[in-house]
């Protein structure tokens, strides 16, 4: 049954005729079957342009339960003959959404056989998709063993609000009922900093100027025809700022683009019976864009009637209650302040570990007497590795947050509370001890030109990674168990460089942190890192910050893995 409709955008029922190719005795005999690969041509369609607001949309239409029907039915053998190519295209959205600083959950809206989300989970993402067709769910499922694939619409799927990194709609707006709707559904499970990416056939492009009606972007299967214009427009109603828009270039087999070619012009038959006789060519991938394809990526917008959604409920995964604390205590000739260090450890910790890399006094007997676990190194393995040894026993004793502190005394332990409350809640995934916050580096006694190094290294630091911090070289810092388990730092150096390694290791892993304000205290017996191991030190930095650019622009570290 042959539906009229109103203008999605601005619900206008007044518009002007683009294309008509139906006569009276068609419309109700739209077809009931539907393939992605098919681009047959000489369509009975009418294609109308709202007066009020310029969306091109079809009208009339075949009724939504009809529509929903074809795509649940919707089987295309043909479409995954061309695997190769769509990845291919799938990676040309994904690196520049790495670009952007984006990865994370992805959600893919409509799809199909789950070649994107296949490419994103290679590459790192957690990935979740959902689509109509039993055909392709099956096929992403068991062929893909992609997990994570709802069979349905999105709001069959009953994500919670403020769930993933990033949507993706690709080749899929134009064949929605109610775009609109669908967009303002995805608004709601995108997180505050999400981009959505949506791509969809230009009808103001060349190609379609010249072909009219004949053009290949015309199916009865797309509802709605947008250009960059019309796009924005929708994505702007319905709470979303377009950052970046261009044009999306397709990926195929020369042999598939010569097979749509000729089911436009069939006087090019000749060009497939010569590549019959050269497979091999013919199963070459050729990526071309005709600026047929316009390619949208925007985040949420911040207006104020949606500012209740950028600020999500703290996500809380373990009960507060529930939540380990270990203290981790990287231990050098320690003897002499170890027990003060402990004396002002918060009572409601769990348990604390110390290491001792091969002291030259007696820090590990102390620390037993004391009733604390120890691990002692044969050999001093350096600041960096003596942390290592560290964060693998606390992990290994089940530890939820892990706060690493020196026990030489320079740091004050009662701040500890403070440290790991935003773990506990959820806000954070490291937290980092500042001594610049407040003054109380100086206040504490901290020489000045170490005072100054420190503050022009994390200037520079905060430029090449992205992210505000007021201090980087801390030694007093508290790490949830799933940044300890999500980053690599069994790679890092075991020097002092570490840690600013496992800081830019999270920021690789889009990791959370926050910081709080702490007392330092600056005295004789405090260990104290000299000029010369400074200078070695912030040329460290330095490496590791360009290794990061390297990482960033396509250079693979083991280490960031």
């Amino acid at each position: 049954m042959a539906t009229k409709v109103l203008c999605n955008l601005c619900g206008s029922d007044h518009y002007t005729i683009v294309y008509d190719t139906l006569v009276k005795e068609q419309e109700d005999n739209f077809s009931d079957s539907y393939k992605i690969t098919d681009h047959s041509v000489n369509l009975a369609v009418r294609i109308v342009k709202c007066c009020k607001c310029g969306l091109i949309y079809m009208n009339p239409r075949s009724d939504h339960g009809r529509i929903q029907m074809n795509y649940e039915s919707m089987a295309d053998d043909f479409y995954t003959h061309e695997e190769a190519g769509r990845r291919q295209s799938a990676d040309s959205i994904l690196k520049y959404l790495e670009k952007i600083n984006k990865k994370g959950r992805i959600l893919d809206v409509g799809c199909a056989t789950g070649f994107l989300l296949d490419q994103a989970r290679k590459q790192g993402w957690e990935v979740y998709g959902v689509e109509l067709s039993a055909w392709a769910v099956d096929y992403a499922k068991n062929k893909l063993q992609l997990t994570n694939i709802t069979q349905g619409a999105l709001k069959d799927a009953k994500y919670p609000d403020n769930f993933f990194d990033v949507v993706v709609l690709k080749d899929v707006i134009e064949h929605l009922t109610d775009p609109k709707e669908t967009l303002e559904q995805i608004r709601l499970v995108l997180k505050p900093s999400g981009i959505l990416c949506c791509n969809t056939p230009d009808i103001d492009s060349l190609a379609s100027k010249i072909l009219g009606a004949k053009w290949w972007g015309i199916k009865q299967s797309h509802l709605f025809y947008f250009n960059k214009h019309s796009l924005s427009a929708l994505f702007e109603a319905t709470g979303f700022v377009p950052l970046k828009i261009r044009s999306h270039a397709r990926t195929f087999t020369i042999n598939y683009w010569i097979y749509n070619l000729i089911g436009f012009k069939p006087e090019f038959a000749f060009i497939r019976s010569w590549l019959d006789k050269k497979p091999s060519w013919a199963n070459n991938l050729l990526c071309i864009d005709i600026g047929d394809q316009v390619e949208i990526f925007a985040r949420k917008s911040r207006q104020l009637k949606y500012l209740h959604e950028l600020e999500p409920p703290l996500e809380v995964q373990i009960p507060k209650e529930s939540m380990k604390v270990c203290v981790v205590l990287p231990a050098y000739n320690a003897a002499s302040t170890l027990k003060r260090t402990l004396a002002d450890i918060p009572s409601s910790i769990n348990e604390i570990i110390l290491v001792d890399d091969a002291s030259r006094d007696n820090t590990a007997e102390l620390a037993r007497s004391l009733g604390l676990k120890v691990f002692v190194h044969e050999k001093n393995t350096g600041y960096g590795g003596n942390q290592k040894t560290c964060y693998n026993n606390a992990l290994a004793a089940g530890a939820d947050i892990v706060v690493m502190l020196h026990p030489d005394y320079q740091y004050d332990p009662t701040a500890i509370t403070q440290l790991i409350e935003p773990i506990r809640s959820g806000r954070a995934d490291a937290v980092f001890g500042s001594r610049m916050m407040k003054g109380g580096a100086l206040e504490g006694g901290m020489p000045p030109w170490k005072h100054n190094a420190n503050i022009l290294l994390t200037a520079l630091e905060n430029v090449v990674l992205g992210i505000y911090l007021t201090e980087y070289h801390s030694g007093f810092r508290a790490y949830s168990a799933k940044y300890l388990n999500t980053v690599n730092y069994a790679a890092n150096s075991d020097g002092f460089v570490f840690d600013t390694e496992i800081i830019v290791q999270g920021v690789v892993k889009y990791m959370k942190f926050e910081e709080v304000p702490i007392r330092t205290r600056y005295f004789d017996e405090a260990s104290s890192i000299k000029l010369w191991p400074s200078i070695v030190y912030g040329l460290n930095i330095l490496k590791t910050l360009f290794k990061f650019l390297l990482f960033k622009y396509g250079l693979r570290f083991k280490q960031f893995e």
